[in-house]
């Protein structure tokens, strides 16, 4: 089965719902059920998201949307030699670091997020939420 990892900020789009792009990231959730692949994030997104839905919304709704969002995603490791590779690296931001290493290491071949330029140093195909939607449908 195909794995896609996802970005903190393009969950967040969706969590939040923040126009246009909470539209993007839902067609990519969407696809995902229609057209099985695993949608993945490592558990530093999840904490993340936890923190800043629980400071601008509230705990109660933070721990909702978790919820809400561990139904669509599988969470991927994060362990000493992944925090190590980030330190290493040449990724400017730590967690981009981590984020990336975190996809490497769990077979990953896409990260898509909104935040393109910071994923630079990775090897990886780096694409936002309408690059990955423009691939799929051209694949179909």
């Amino acid at each position: 089965m195909r794995k896609v990892y996802l970005d903190t900020n393009v969950l967040l789009d969706f969590l939040l719902d923040r126009p246009p792009f909470c539209d993007h990231i839902a067609e990519i959730i969407e696809a995902s059920i229609v057209d099985p692949f695993n949608l993945c994030v490592s558990p530093i997104s999840i904490a993340d998201m936890y923190y800043i839905i629980g400071k601008s919304e509230g705990i109660a709704k933070a721990k909702r949307k978790m919820k809400q969002i561990l139904e669509l995603v599988k969470v991927e490791k994060v362990d000493e030699k992944i925090v190590h590779q980030s330190a290493k690296s040449k990724f400017k931001d730590f967690e981009d670091g981590i984020q990336n290493f975190c996809a490497v290491e769990a077979g990953h071949k896409i990260i898509v997020t909104r935040n393109v330029k910071d994923f630079r140093y990775s090897d990886l195909s780096i694409l936002t939420p309408l690059e990955f939607l423009s691939k799929l449908k051209s694949e179909n």
